[in-house]
Formats: C-alpha cells, sequence, structure tokens
C-alpha cells in the first residue's frame, strides 16, 4: 500500500478559522447550486487533497449525484443513482451527524462500486449534509492513496459539510423564492390586464351629458396625483369610475387596491389601512403589510370613506399630507407612493357639520370632487349600460346575449331606480335568466314601480310606491337572498333608512 499522502502544512491550513473564512463565502453565492458547489470544491481542494469530490443527494431509497469534481469525473457520473439499501456505509454515514472515513481494506462497499473503478489503494471520506435534523444527502471525497484523511481532517471536513449544506438549502430556498416571485408577477400581470381588458371593453357609458361632462374631468385630472372625491347614490357606479381614472393615469401598472371603509370592523381597520408589526397586538403572529403599503406606487381607493372612524381621520391626513404611514406596533414610519381615490354616498359638508367628520381631511379630500347622478337623471344612458351588461352576461355564461326589445327598453326608461346602475344589473340578470327566448322579458324581474314624465306626485311619493311594491313582492323580507335590499341593488341599512323615512314597515307587507 503505498505510503499515506500527507502536506506538512496540511493541520495548519485546516484551522478552524481558515476553514469557517473559506466556507463563510458559500453563503452569499447566491440561488445557483451548479456555481456554489464548484466553488466550494476549488476552495476545498486548496486545504484537503482529492481526486474525486461530490454531493449526493437523497431522493427516497437512492443517491442521485448531482455535482461532481476532480480528475476522476467521469461524463457520466453525475446523474448516477446508487441505492442504499444494502450499502452499509451509505446508512452509516447517513445516520451519522459527522464525516467519517473509510479505507479500502475495511468493510462494506464502495460508494461508487460499479460506477468507477477505483486502483488498488485508495481513502474515501463521507459527511453527511443535513438540514431541519435530517440528512438529505451526502458529500464524499476520494482520493487514489491510502490514509488521506486523518481524525483532524475529518472534523475540518464536517464543518464544512455543514456549512455546505446550509448553502445548497438556502439556494433551494432562494430559487423557491424567485419562482413564486415570478409566478406572482405573472399573476398580477394577468389580472391587471384582464381588469384593464374589462373596463376598456366596458368603459363608462356616457351619453348622457352629465356623464360626458365627468369623463372629460376624469381625462383631466389622471395624468396628476390629486385626491378626487367621488360622491353619489349607492349603486352609481363610483368603484367603475375609480377604476377607469386609475387606467387612464400613469399609474395604471401598478397595484389598484380597494379599502371599503363600511365594510371593516372598527377594531381591523388600522392594520388593514396602515399594517402591522410582528407582535403588535394578540394574535399577530407576524408582520403584515397594509393596503397603503400595497399600493405603493399605484391607486388606493377608499369607499364610503364617511365610515372611517373620527379617531383614525388624523392618521390618513397624515398620510396624505407627508405620505408616511406608521404600521400599528412600529415606532418607524414608512414612506408610500400612493394616489387616494374616495367615495361616499354620504354628505360629508353635513358630516363635519355635525362633528362626524374633521374638516381638515374634508377638505384635503375634496380637492377635485366628482358627483356621479342617480340614473334617474340620465336615463339616456340606461340604453347603453343595459346592452353593455347583456354582453357581458352572454359572454360568461357561452351563450348568445338577450336582445333588448323596444319595450323592454321603454320599461326600463320608465322606472326611477332608486339603486341605480346596480339595481338595474340586478333586473337584468334576473330577466336574463326568466326569459324564454333571446329577447328579454322584464316580468317577473322588474317591481311595479314606474317613474314617468306624466306621473303625479314627487319624487318621494314616487319612491314610496316603489317600495312599497318591492317589500310586497319579497313578503316584507329586507336582508338576504332575495330580500328588497338585494334585489333594489341597496345596501341594507341605506334601505331600512329610506323605509323609516318613508313611514314603511316590513312588518306591513308580511301578510
Amino acid at each position: 500500500m503505498p505510503a499515506p499522502h500527507r502536506p506538512e502544512p496540511l493541520e495548519a491550513a485546516l484551522s478552524g478559522a481558515r476553514m469557517i473564512d473559506e466556507v463563510g463565502a458559500l453563503l452569499t453565492l447566491g440561488d445557483d447550486p451548479q456555481r456554489l458547489v464548484a466553488h466550494a470544491f476549488e476552495r476545498l481542494g486548496q486545504l484537503v487533497p482529492f481526486d474525486l469530490a461530490t454531493v449526493l443527494v437523497r431522493d427516497r431509497d437512492v443517491l442521485e449525484v448531482r455535482h461532481a469534481a476532480g480528475p476522476l469525473v467521469t461524463p457520466a457520473l453525475v446523474g448516477s443513482r446508487i441505492p442504499i439499501q444494502g450499502n452499509a456505509r451509505l446508512v452509516e454515514a447517513l445516520r451519522s451527524r459527522h464525516a467519517h472515513s473509510f479505507e479500502e481494506d475495511e468493510a462494506g462497499e464502495d460508494t461508487f462500486h460499479g460506477i468507477l473503478d477505483f486502483p488498488d489503494g485508495h481513502s474515501c471520506l463521507v459527511a453527511p449534509l443535513r438540514s431541519g435534523g435530517e440528512a438529505f444527502g451526502l458529500m464524499t471525497l476520494d482520493a487514489l492513496v491510502c490514509r488521506q484523511y486523518p481524525e483532524s481532517v475529518e472534523r475540518h471536513v464536517s464543518t464544512f459539510a455543514s456549512l455546505l449544506a446550509l448553502a445548497l438549502k438556502q439556494a433551494e430556498h432562494l430559487q423557491l423564492l424567485a419562482e413564486r416571485e415570478r409566478r406572482l408577477a405573472d399573476e398580477v400581470s394577468f389580472f391587471r390586464a384582464e381588469t384593464l381588458r374589462e373596463v376598456m371593453a366596458e368603459p363608462l357609458r356616457a351619453e348622457s351629458p352629465a356623464m360626458r361632462a365627468i369623463v372629460e374631468q376624469l381625462r383631466q385630472v389622471a395624468p396628476t396625483r390629486t385626491t378626487v372625491l367621488l360622491t353619489g347614490e349607492t349603486g352609481t357606479g363610483k368603484e367603475k369610475v375609480a377604476q377607469t381614472l386609475h387606467h387612464l393615469s400613469p399609474r395604471r401598472d401598478k397595484p389598484f387596491i380597494k379599502v371599503n371603509c363600511g365594510a371593516l370592523p372598527g377594531s381591523l381597520i388600522e392594520s388593514e389601512l396602515f399594517g402591522h408589526v410582528k407582535g403588535a397586538f394578540t394574535g399577530a403572529t407576524s408582520a403584515r403589510k397594509g393596503r397603503f403599503e400595497l399600493a405603493d406606487g399605484g391607486t388606493l381607493f377608499l369607499d364610503e370613506i364617511g365610515e372611517l372612524p373620527l379617531d383614525l381621520q388624523p392618521r390618513l391626513l397624515r398620510a396624505l399630507q407627508e405620505g408616511e404611514i406608521d404600521p400599528v406596533g412600529s415606532e418607524k414610519p414608512r414612506t408610500v407612493d400612493v394616489r387616494v381615490l374616495t367615495a361616499t354616498n354620504r354628505d360629508l359638508a353635513e358630516e363635519v357639520a355635525e362633528g362626524r367628520f374633521r374638516k381638515d381631511l374634508y377638505y384635503r379630500l375634496n380637492v377635485f370632487p366628482i358627483h356621479l347622478p342617480p340614473l334617474r337623471e340620465r336615463p339616456q344612458d340606461i340604453r347603453a349600460l343595459a346592452e353593455g351588461f347583456l354582453d357581458r352576461f352572454g359572454r360568461q355564461n357561452h351563450r348568445p346575449a338577450p336582445r333588448l326589445a323596444k319595450e323592454a327598453l321603454r320599461q326600463l326608461e320608465a322606472y326611477g331606480w332608486p339603486g341605480n346602475a346596480r339595481e338595474l344589473f340586478n333586473v337584468l340578470e334576473r330577466a336574463a335568466i326568466l326569459s324564454p327566448g333571446r329577447d328579454l322579458v322584464l316580468e317577473g324581474a322588474l317591481a311595479p314601480a314606474p317613474r314617468s314624465t306624466k306621473a303625479s306626485g314627487t319624487w318621494e311619493a314616487c319612491e314610496r310606491t316603489y317600495l312599497g311594491g318591492l317589500l310586497r313582492s319579497c313578503r316584507g323580507k329586507v336582508t338576504g337572498e332575495g330580500g328588497a335590499a338585494a334585489i333594489a341593488g341597496l345596501a341594507p341599512s341605506t334601505l331600512i333608512s329610506r323605509m323609516e323615512k318613508l313611514g314603511l314597515k316590513p312588518a306591513d307587507f308580511r301578510s
């Protein structure tokens, strides 16, 4: 057997400090395992002589050669699969927590038996690659001389293998994160493109002079970062206007984030808007970005802004004025670049007078107000709205779009629509489902509450007649599926408020 080859300066070169210095650089090599292992073996070869170095990764009951370096590497080596069962050396190495050297004359089968033919007299050192308490593979070193790897080398190679395992797992996680980011970016791009397609395919219907004036206002204000306040009754299309404004702006390729201030509990809205740090409150097991940060670079649409709690209004004002937010539990503010659009069906000036809304915030939001008139004031838009909805209904349900006949259009234009466009769409959807043929039939879908320019009485009387007929058809049911609020396209609280104003009681319609 040849005499062991042991360079004189080996012990000094393998000092713990030198080893840590050499392998610590592995953790900075990013997410390319091939480059990482090649660099690792190059540096290791300067400290420990070897003729073959490999990384074997476990795949159930076999070990696959993923990486190899040294003069003994053959083209067929990488990708070879080595059974674990029956190979005592591999089983022992995978169970061990430290490197172990095997000599040719020791019991057990050589790691690469049947794959590589080593000459008589060689050494093999095997170190486990561990993560999470389990071995996911092995690192092997082979030399063509005996007794190449004394105990001191085993200790240092164990340290090297531990750090190599850490670097490999880090690279794997970085690859997974990069792939996840690519998928998320693709999904975001897809949904933004879909949203833009929908907005462009179904633009604001502007047949009436009032809506044409609004479209012109949107074109004027879209290029700026000015805050816009959208006002109007429930169902007039304020969210549609906000989406259109975003897609007309230079921020169209950035996020459009919506928050319904009236739908969030007061205890959660602060965290939803501004985010929180880990441990900020009970249940905050991790940090979370708020809607302001999610909308960074894009547009934040605050619907039902009149519902925002009074104690949170100063924080919103600061975000608007200074572009800074304070996540819950954080002592350091964060800068955001967000264009804010708001909407309400309330009279904010009246809310200010009643002390329910801050005057300074109202003035900051009301820089560029746009009022959306109710549908009853712009009947010229009903045809375009209806035809657009029916086309979409046909596409989504893979059937020909229902035809809007003259009689159906006359009936639609004769209604007062207290639920505005939202109620119109609900009625059209029911009618499209119930119609026996291509022509839209409104019977059974539209409550008997006509609005005619020849009708006598006030608008309030017409509304009382409409809501009375609607409640009668629903047998006094206000909320839930099939209730008057859902049919009218109104928020239950809005409908109840109008009923109280008109003196209508659900119990009177339940018989």
